[in-house]
């Protein structure tokens, strides 16, 4: 049972990220905590993470959203949600704190983009067909395997409906993408597992996919040992990470470890190919691989609108 707190967020709710790829867009958090409880996420070693079935919701976001954006002399290209919770949990004060700020941005010609492993409501689909060209989602899918979801996403949407998201935001000419993070090594990121996902999202016409490997941090490799009830599962996932090598995220977000840089790019070249085969255009994140690629993740900046476009040679601007 998850214990869900509302509380009166205090600062602004538009705030900078030190990641490369959001460093352009203000982004927002609709919480402290999510309820997908997935063992893998790197919130679990923040100050204010509430605990593993618990989550605060801030129950005045879209008005304060509302405040700030009056007191900015130039509005945003584009809000992302959310860099370290998920604007689509299955909460009902989360849902409607999305909805409102969402509607909100959208009303004044304000991009909304996002990442999310929960189910999309029908209302929001519906708010996204009215502004399709401001909106950009990505919805994260490692495996079609429900069991395997359910021991390392116990919460998240399952497999299918992710699937079926992104044909719906895709039928309403949202622009739309797969996002293959983080994938594990000898768990997920296996031939045939990669062959199936990504032939389902081909079928539904996505076209992209961003794709890289499990980032270890001190907190993450204890909520995997809290939460892996599966021994031989749980072995599986850390044992690549014996040889690993120490190793920053780019832009100053911190570090933690990462598998070696060899079997990093085999496996993403491996994985592009596959790609390639259905259609897929492969995009690694240069934030956690920087090692191997310097190119952008595409957690954001990808809607094609006209101020998108004008502003294009002036992101540091942006907001």
């Amino acid at each position: 049972m998850v214990k869900v707190t509302l509380l009166a967020r205090k600062s602004n709710a538009l705030t900078p990220s030190s990641l490369r790829c959001l460093s352009h867009l203000p982004t927002i958090n609709m919480t402290a905590g999510c309820v997908h409880g997935c063992a893998y996420c790197y919130i679990r070693g923040y100050s204010q993470y509430p605990g593993d079935d618990a989550v605060a919701v801030y129950r005045n976001t879209a008005e304060l959203v509302e405040r700030d954006l009056k007191r900015k002399r130039k509005k945003p290209i584009a809000v992302y949600f959310c860099p370290s919770s998920d604007a689509f949990m299955p909460v009902e004060e989360v849902l409607d704190q999305s909805f409102r700020t969402m509607k909100l941005l959208l009303g004044q010609g304000i991009g909304v983009q996002f990442v999310t492993k929960g189910a999309i409501p029908d209302h929001f689909i519906e708010l996204f067909s009215q502004h399709p060209d401001l909106v950009a989602g990505q919805v994260g899918l490692t495996t079609l395997n429900d069991q395997l979801n359910t021991a390392i996403e116990p919460r998240a949407a399952s497999a299918k409906r992710r699937l079926n998201d992104l044909a719906r935001l895709i039928d309403i000419g949202v622009t739309t993408s797969l996002r293959a993070d983080p994938l594990i090594h000898g768990v997920t990121d296996c031939d045939a597992n990669i062959e199936s996902l990504f032939a389902e999202a081909s079928s539904r016409g996505v076209r992209h996919v961003s794709a890289s490997y499990l980032f270890l941090r001190p907190a993450i490799i204890g909520s995997l040992k809290r939460s892996i009830r599966n021994p031989e599962l749980l072995r599986r996932i850390l044992a690549p990470f014996k040889d690993a090598q120490r190793a920053p995220i780019r832009g100053g977000a911190g570090g933690g470890t990462s598998l070696p840089t060899d079997l990093r790019r085999s496996g993403l070249e491996r994985i592009d190919t596959i790609a390639n085969r259905h259609g897929l255009k492969l995009r690694i994140c240069g934030c956690k691989n920087d090692d191997i690629t310097t190119a952008k993740c595409h957690l954001t900046n990808l809607t094609t609108t006209a101020r998108a476009s004008h502003h294009k040679n002036d992101q540091p601007d942006l907001w």
